[in-house]
C-alpha cells in the first residue's frame, strides 16, 4: 500500500514540474495591449493569473459564476470584461476552491490562481491581489484567449478607444427653407369591411400551437461538475473510481442519456484516459472510447 502511494506521489510531482500544457494563447500585440490595463467605463476588468512554472503539464480550468472562461497554463492570464456586482471565481481542480469578488465599473481586478500539490492531482488556490501585486504578476505572463464571449474584450482596439467618451454631437441637417405638406388624413373604412377583415397579427413560431423551441444540450467533453444533468451521488461515484485508478478528479463528460452517463478523466503517467460508466450512483471503469 505504501509502495503505491509513494509511486502515485512520484508520479504527481513529475507531472507537476514537467512538461508544458497546451493552453490557447492570443495573440502577442493583445498581450501587450492587456498589460496596458486601461480600465472600461463600464465594465470591470478581471485579471486571472498563473505566473509560476510549477505545474507546467496541468491546464487548471476556470469559470465565473458557473461559466467556463478558460484554461491557464504556466505563466499565462486570462482578461475579462464582467458586469459590476458579485462573481464568484472557481478553479477547477482536485478540491475546486472559490473566490467571491464584488466589483465596481471602471476598476480592475487581480486574481492569482496558485499551484498546490494534491493527493491525485494538483489542487490550487485563489488569492485577491493587491493593484501592484497583481500588475507585477500579470507581465511576467501571456494572454490567453477566453472561452466565454460574453467576458471577452477587444484587446487589438486602442488604449483610448476602451475608455468611454462622450459621444461626438451629430452634424446639424439643413434646415427646409419650404415647409413641407401636410400628410393627408386617413380615409375611414365603413365598418362592415372592419369587421370582416380577418386578424392578421404574427404570432412568433415557438408560441403557435405544437412547436416548442428546442433545448439546447451541454456539447461532450465538457468538465462534469458544471453540467446540471449529473446528479451529485453520481458525480461522487465516478469521482471515487477515478481515484482508485490513480487518475484525476477532473472528470469531464462522454455522455448522460437519463440515468446512464460516461465520464473520462486523465491519468499521470499514461496517454491514455480512464473511461467510467455509471448508472444511477454505481459507476465502474468501461472499455475504451471509440
Amino acid at each position: 500500500m505504501k509502495r503505491t502511494f509513494f509511486a502515485a506521489a512520484a508520479i504527481a510531482v513529475a507531472l507537476l514540474v514537467t512538461g508544458c500544457a497546451n493552453v490557447q494563447k492570443a495573440s502577442e500585440a493583445d498581450s501587450e495591449h492587456a498589460k496596458v490595463f486601461s480600465p472600461i467605463a463600464d465594465k470591470a476588468v478581471l485579471y486571472i493569473y498563473r505566473d509560476e512554472s510549477f505545474g507546467s503539464a496541468i491546464k487548471m480550468p476556470v469559470s465565473v459564476d458557473g461559466v467556463m472562461v478558460g484554461e491557464t497554463g504556466p505563466k499565462s492570464f486570462l482578461e475579462l470584461a464582467v458586469t459590476p456586482g458579485h462573481h464568484t471565481i472557481m478553479s477547477h481542480t482536485e478540491t475546486n476552491p472559490t473566490l467571491d469578488i464584488d466589483t465596481e465599473a471602471g476598476k480592475a481586478y487581480y486574481v492569482w490562481q496558485e499551484v498546490k500539490m494534491g493527493m491525485w492531482a494538483a489542487r490550487s488556490l485563489l488569492h485577491r491581489m493587491s493593484d501592484s501585486e497583481g500588475q507585477s504578476g500579470v507581465r511576467k505572463c501571456e494572454l490567453l484567449q477566453t472561452m466565454a464571449p460574453a467576458m471577452r474584450m477587444n484587446a487589438s482596439v486602442s488604449a483610448p478607444a476602451r475608455e468611454t467618451e462622450a459621444p461626438a454631437p451629430a452634424a446639424a441637417e439643413p434646415v427646409a427653407t419650404t415647409q413641407a405638406a401636410p400628410a393627408p388624413a386617413p380615409v375611414a373604412q365603413p365598418a362592415a369591411a372592419v369587421e370582416a377583415a380577418p386578424a392578421t397579427a404574427s404570432v412568433p413560431a415557438a408560441e403557435s400551437e405544437g412547436d416548442s423551441a428546442p433545448v439546447a444540450q451541454p456539447a461532450p467533453g465538457g468538465i462534469a461538475a458544471l453540467d446540471d444533468r449529473i446528479g451529485k451521488p453520481m458525480f461522487d461515484a465516478a469521482q471515487d473510481v477515478a481515484s482508485k485508478h490513480q487518475c484525476e478528479r477532473l472528470l469531464r463528460v462522454r455522455s448522460v442519456s437519463g440515468d446512464d452517463a460516461r465520464f473520462c478523466s486523465a491519468c499521470p503517467g499514461t496517454s491514455m484516459p480512464i473511461e467510467i460508466a455509471c448508472h444511477g450512483a454505481a459507476c465502474s471503469e468501461a472499455a475504451p472510447h471509440g
